[in-house]
């Protein structure tokens, strides 16, 4: 380990980290490790290209004049990224292939998650945006591949498995157990992930930024190939990242991340009547403000609604006082009426930046998370049989907007899952709950069969319960899974 440099020996050259992060940077020689490299237990290394020593050239008046003669005639091919905040972006394969100590089926699973756009479709409300999720996953490669690889190996893995299979080379017997060998190895790549999670020392915005990363692509492979521990894994990075969120020091690729991990664990706060780490506020740049995200489109503001409902709902399943309940009841009157005027707000340029069928998506996106957020209003104050109506009235149309978008577009709205169940939930009609299971393989997040599945197990159980009176509310009646975290390690080792 490297030891801090003694005054006046200090280094004047950065390592890549620590210059790409404007950060301090104490080292004896280029051979060592920064302090700071070692505290974080990151790769500390100077491989960028030196700038040339002396002043820049002197440019005349007749270069700068050929230069933007040539520029104005790409300006349509080049505006946008002059105006982008965001550096080039990190050729992959090329860094992959340089990466020294790197299997071969580890550098083609890291090409597939980081080289791939469309294998990020998925994810992402809107192709529009597969791309700058692609981008914020490799940028901090160069400098965090130690913390992020088990992570992405992980996620990669359980990506490629949900992929359409490709023509059979060998026997099915050796097929099979290839499928296998690669489950164990992704679980294994998970495990090493969590334990480096657990140990990330987060003293920065920067460190709270790589810990929401890590956190995501961890949440995805779990969510994605086991169903169940997102909810831990979301909590402990929000919990990590909450200073730095009141503070408002991280930047807008973590903070996509950060919404992200928001909307996984409130869904499960919803489902398990329990509060979540993190408000954001309704209105400002954490909440989306006038800005598109990733993955919640138009309606990231109305998280801090749905925080809310959670608190409410986590009140009234832990208090029987009667002036308490009261105090609940009218703040939960607010929160309806405020969810009822909320209306999304439109960006500069929306229509400009995209095509008509990613813009119906984004609507209707929005439009079934408020009419979702209604929906748990309602049943949080009214138990099945109480004012039946209404709630038919916003799930049938949260069950028409769906559809319609779907009718429009040639293609099923991502990221609905919560608003999909919470309507599913109020079918009464035998065919409608045909088809609202039928459905489930549409609008529950497609990169996750095992959720998929659970998710019309959930659904009948609700449904027989309810038909026969044996619940009141579908917030008391889920079958409430075990913590993920440990039994990881049993299942390799038990």
């Amino acid at each position: 380990m490297a030891t801090a440099a003694e005054p006046g020996r200090r280094l004047r050259t950065a390592c890549d980290r620590c210059y790409r992060l404007k950060e301090r940077c104490t080292r004896l020689s280029i051979a060592h490790s920064c302090a700071r490299c070692d505290r974080l237990d990151l790769s500390c290394a100077t491989v960028r290209p030196q700038r040339p020593a002396g002043r820049r050239p002197h440019r005349s008046p007749g270069d700068h004049r050929r230069d933007s003669g040539r520029s104005s005639s790409q300006a349509g091919t080049n505006e946008a990224a002059d105006v982008s905040p965001n550096p080039p972006p990190l050729d992959i394969g090329a860094w992959l292939r340089g990466v020294p100590h790197l299997r071969r089926e580890e550098r083609e699973k890291l090409l597939f998650f980081l080289g791939r756009p469309e294998n990020l479709d998925c994810c992402v409300v809107s192709p529009n945006f597969r791309d700058a999720e692609q981008r914020s996953l490799a940028a901090p490669l160069a400098t965090a591949l130690p913390v992020l690889k088990d992570a992405y190996l992980a996620c990669a893995g359980a990506l490629k498995l949900i992929q359409p299979p490709h023509p059979p080379v060998h026997a099915a017997e050796l097929e099979v157990e290839v499928e296998v060998s690669d489950e164990d190895v992704n679980l294994r790549h998970a495990l090493a992930a969590m334990t480096t999670l657990r140990a990330l020392p987060v003293a920065t915005p920067q460190d709270a930024a790589l810990c929401l990363t890590l956190g995501v692509s961890l949440a995805l492979f779990v969510y994605s190939a086991i169903g169940q521990g997102v909810y831990e894994i979301s909590r402990h990075c929000l919990s990590v990242a909450k200073p730095f969120v009141e503070m408002d020091t991280l930047d807008s690729d973590a903070e996509q991340w950060l919404t992200f991990l928001v909307l996984f664990e409130m869904t499960d706060c919803l489902v398990h009547r329990r509060r979540p780490t993190i408000r954001l506020p309704a209105q400002g740049r954490l909440s989306g403000g006038s800005a598109v995200d990733r993955h919640l489109g138009l309606c990231a503001p109305l998280l801090s609604f749905y925080h809310d409902l959670c608190v409410v709902s986590h009140s009234l399943a832990n208090t029987t006082d009667a002036s308490y309940m009261a105090l609940i009841e009218e703040q939960l009157g607010r929160i309806q009426a405020d969810v009822q005027a909320w209306q999304p707000s439109q960006p500069d340029r929306f229509v400009e930046r995209f095509d008509t069928a990613e813009v119906v998506h984004l609507l209707a996106q929005a439009r079934l998370y408020r009419l979702a957020a209604l929906l748990v209003g309602h049943r949080l104050r009214c138990a099945f049989g109480e004012q039946d109506g209404q709630a038919d009235i916003w799930a049938t149309e949260i069950m028409t907007e769906l559809e319609l978008a779907r009718r429009i577009t040639g293609r099923s709205t991502r990221c609905v899952t919560l608003p999909f169940v919470a309507a599913a939930i109020e079918m009464r009609d035998p065919a409608a709950r045909v088809k609202a299971l039928r459905d489930t393989d549409e609008y529950v997040d497609q990169f996750t069969p095992v959720v998929q599945r659970a998710t019309k197990t959930f659904l009948s159980r609700v449904w027989r319960d309810r038909d026969r009176k044996l619940t009141a509310s579908w917030f008391d009646s889920t079958c409430k899974p075990c913590v993920v975290l440990a039994s990881i390690d049993k299942a390799l080792f038990g």
